[in-house]
């Protein structure tokens, strides 16, 4: 089984805080739509890991999270930049492979 990176997080909701846990690319890209703030940030930006992020649908329909997707032309077509408009704080991120390297 292969360790992935693990992720506690609060969001605040209108209906009040709520405290959920997301792991492995659901995590990675709640880690990344907190660290872009109000600019937001694309699959390209982040492009070690996604081809797109599709995180943002579970993290929308399982946690209540608000993401808006703007759509930013480029040459070749287009691409969505993320931008998570729900207040999230990051309580932990524990990374299992970082932790096996260490030791």
């Amino acid at each position: 089984m292969t360790a992935r990176l693990y992720v506690e997080a609060i969001a605040y909701l209108r209906e009040g805080e709520r405290r959920f846990i997301v792991r492995g690319q659901t995590a990675k890209t709640l880690v990344a739509l907190v660290a872009s703030g109000d600019r937001g940030a694309t699959a390209l930006e982040v492009s070690t890991w996604p081809l797109r992020f599709a995180a943002c649908h579970l993290l929308r329909r399982d946690f209540g999270l608000s993401i808006r997707t703007d759509r930013e032309d480029h040459p070749g077509g287009w691409h969505g930049r993320h931008v998570l408009e729900t207040p999230v704080r990051i309580v932990l991120v524990a990374d299992p492979e970082q932790e096996d390297e260490a030791a």
